[in-house]
């Protein structure tokens, strides 16, 4: 998680490809809600304190949907009618059968 999370926010933060504090929601994949703290802790080292209550996750809900989870989060945050034109969507996706990491933003319009 080091250099999934915590170089990866480092390098994004420091070319200011966002704001931590324009961040309305954080849609983080994670397999298991043993990852949920050491993500956190991760993005607090790196500078990203984006707070819980702005994380929108459905894992205890859905399960872990592997590859589609994002896909399903997003798509269960666009229809839950608390998106407002303007909000900024940080999504966090991690691909552990080839440990590599992407992350998005997105805009609400």
């Amino acid at each position: 998680m080091e250099f999934t999370v915590t170089q990866a926010l480092i390098i994004m933060l420091e070319k200011k490809i966002f704001n931590p504090s324009e961040i309305d929601y954080f849609l983080p994949h994670y397999s298991s809600d043993y990852f949920r703290d050491e993500v956190y802790e991760k993005m607090k080292k790196a500078g990203c304190d984006i707070s819980q209550d702005k994380w929108f996750t459905n894992l205890s809900s859905k399960g872990n949907t592997g590859s589609a989870s994002i896909y399903i989060m997003i798509e269960e945050l666009f229809n839950s009618g608390c998106l407002k034109r303007g909000e900024k969507l940080l999504c966090y996706i991690p691909e552990s059968g080839r440990f590599s990491t992407a992350f998005m933003i997105l805009e609400v319009v």
